[in-house]
């Protein structure tokens, strides 16, 4: 550690003691929230973290990566909020006599972004920090003149991708400020896009070459060459591939580097590809193009790094991972509540380390888990299949359950979001829902008392692990691909995917009211979670997770099975919330009523109910749509009309 002598002097540090008072305060008297001693030490520790990380980048010390991980409701976020306002007030009282310190704040989402500056501001009682993204850039002036930058995990790894030439330029304008560098990082939450995946398969790569026009074909000769050779490398690679039983195998241990597709992908984004189809549609067109210069940006990334083969189903593919996340952040500490359970950081090694948390911060005693085992899959490819048959048996159980005073959060996958009953035709007080990759770190649900988590996010069980250890770990070769094995851990692809399954589930779980704190030992209100697990080791290690991150969770059986005997769905007539979640999860583009009438279950009566009611503009589905950039459209006349929502991009 390094010696702290002459930096209390010269640096506005906060004070441990003053952070973990203020923190009190807005923990009692602001969120009505319980202290407790182990919360604490919790949060002493926190404060002594960000310290530490301050002192190391002002010294010159390239520090491993921080990680804390103070359980969900511990504080972690609000803590962030009251140190940054401490920071700053440290810093306009020591002016002149002290250095400042300058904090940049990395949350998940722009929306978080903007509740965190906010916050920070409210408690500071004047502007010290703002926002930086998509929705609001900072002029110059504001990032220079504030004491608190917050940005997105998108924006940081957009700022720090080391092979654009822009890289130092963004980096600089968010990592210093007119005190100087800015010697803090604050993480909240892990970075969910810390690696880089690109992933071409032979089917894409196909209709992107098909549709290269004579005229740019000749014009960039030597690019389509290269997309052409990595086609025929694909061929290669999954013959040598079926000799060797069908596993996955190095392509090349370099990337060729060859050429650059940057000037073939701008060309072929002002392609008109609705009419090279036969069609005069602005949408498709937008569409296609998105889709094929995203194919061309994984091949130029296959072509300039390591590569290696794999079936993705019976698709050929070939493979590559870069980590994006820079080690040279000033002053980094991640806050992650389910670090323990997330192997990057292992795979990190003397990169990161995770800080102690202390024990009895939270007790999940009055938390009750009801567990369903299936041996059916519960994979989005099966949900998405037996959706139309599973929900409604679901709901049906949990009506017998569940008491109509309670608030139910549900959890879902994006694909059958839809297929949950609209509000109304549910006995409960509330209802709410998300999917999976929109959970994560959010606060929205945490009044429900009731979780169900109905379908697990499994990853590729080879594309993924693979990619995530070569990013971290280096390229490894077709024996390791055979038999991938790290420090004594045997089949290693299976465990990295249960750990990042059960991180998942546990960030799912803790976005009811079990995140907040009723009393002295930690406790919550009581809180009901229901899950349907597989059957079986997987399921076991599952659940060993989840009650490892819960110390005390009550775990009972549930008497419910997925599949079984079709239960009636019930309808209370034209739907709005489920139509709503089905535009809002599809991609741009058009979508034809005979489509949303199969997706959504109705019948023809109900079919023309809702025609109608998207026909008057102040309809208030047609103005949900409207807020998401859908319009309806009707094409032709008589029987030959076509009705269609379309969407934009």
């Amino acid at each position: 550690m390094t010696d702290l002598i002459g930096l209390h002097e010269q640096y506005a540090l906060v004070s441990p003691q003053t952070f973990v008072d203020r923190l009190t305060d807005q923990w009692t008297k602001v969120y009505l929230n319980v202290p407790s001693e182990p919360l604490t030490k919790l949060w002493t520790t926190t404060a002594n973290t960000y310290r530490d990380a301050i002192i190391d980048t002002v010294a010159g010390v390239s520090p491993p990566w921080r990680v804390l991980r103070p359980p969900t409701g511990s504080g972690k976020t609000l803590g962030a909020k009251v140190y940054a306002a401490l920071q700053a007030e440290q810093n306009a009282t020591t002016a002149g006599l002290r250095k400042p310190v300058g904090i940049l704040i990395v949350t998940r989402l722009i929306a978080q972004a903007d509740e965190m500056v906010l916050a920070i501001n409210t408690l500071a009682g004047h502007t010290v920090a703002v926002a930086d993204h998509t929705d609001h850039r900072a002029t110059h002036e504001q990032l220079n003149e504030n004491d608190v930058l917050v940005i997105t995990h998108q924006a940081y790894v957009n700022a720090t991708q080391t092979l654009t030439n822009t890289r130092d330029g963004k980096w600089t304008r968010l990592t210093n400020w007119q005190g100087g560098k800015r010697l803090l990082t604050i993480i909240d939450e892990a970075l969910c896009n810390a690696i880089e995946e690109s992933q071409v398969t032979v089917d894409g790569l196909s209709q992107a070459i098909g549709f290269v026009p004579h005229e740019v074909r000749a014009r960039y000769a030597a690019e389509v060459a290269a997309l052409e050779g990595l086609h025929e490398a694909l061929g290669h690679h999954h013959g040598v591939s079926e000799g060797f039983g069908g596993g996955a195998c190095m392509a090349w241990d370099v990337g060729t580097g060859a050429v650059s597709l940057s000037a073939l992908r701008s060309e072929m984004l002002k392609l008109p590809y609705d009419k090279l189809l036969g069609k005069a549609d602005e949408h498709d067109r937008k569409r296609i193009a998105t889709r094929i210069d995203k194919t061309l940006a994984c091949a130029e990334a296959v072509l300039d790094q390591w590569a290696y083969f794999a079936l993705k189903g019976k698709q050929p593919t070939l493979n590559t991972s870069t980590l994006l996340v820079p080690l040279d952040a000033p002053g980094p500490v991640v806050l992650d509540a389910t670090a323990r359970e997330d192997f990057i950081y292992k795979l990190m090694e003397d990169r990161a380390v995770i800080i102690p948390t202390p024990s009895g911060v939270r007790d999940y005693s009055r938390v009750t888990l009801h567990v369903a085992w299936t041996s059916s899959g519960i994979g989005k490819g099966t949900m998405v299949e037996r959706a139309k048959t599973r929900f409604p048996r679901l709901i049906d159980n949990l009506t017998k359950h569940l008491a109509s005073d309670r608030s139910v959060f549900f959890c879902v996958h994006k694909a059958v979001e839809h297929e949950l009953p609209e509000a109304c035709e549910l006995p409960f007080a509330k209802v709410a829902k998300a999917h999976w990759n929109a959970v994560d770190g959010s606060n929205e649900y945490a009044d429900c008392d009731v979780a169900v988590i109905f379908g697990l996010p499994f990853r590729d069980r080879v594309t993924f692990p693979t990619n995530v250890f070569f990013a971290l770990q280096g390229v490894q070769g077709d024996e390791w691909l055979d038999s991938p094995t790290w420090k004594g851990q045997t089949n290693l692809r299976e465990y990295m995917v249960r750990r990042q399954l059960s991180a998942s589930v546990i960030q799912a779980i803790n976005r009811i009211r079990c995140r907040h704190v009723t009393d002295a030992y930690g406790g919550c209100p009581p809180c009901d979670v229901f899950i349907v697990l597989p059957e079986g080791e997987k399921g076991g290690d599952i659940l060993a997770a989840i009650r490892r991150e819960m110390p005390g969770l009550q775990v009972v059986d549930w008497p419910f099975e997925p599949d079984g005997p079709k239960v009636h769905r019930r309808s209370a007539g034209t739907p709005h919330e489920r139509l709503v979640s089905f535009m809002t999860n599809r991609e741009p583009g058009r979508t034809s009523m005979k489509v949303i009438a199969r997706e959504l279950g109705l019948k023809p009566h109900a079919t023309k109910e809702l025609q109608k009611n998207l026909r008057n503009e102040n309809n208030r589905t047609t103005l949900a749509l409207t807020a998401l950039g859908v319009t309806y459209a009707v094409t032709g006349k008589g029987r030959g009309a076509r009705s269609e929502l379309v969407k934009v991009a």
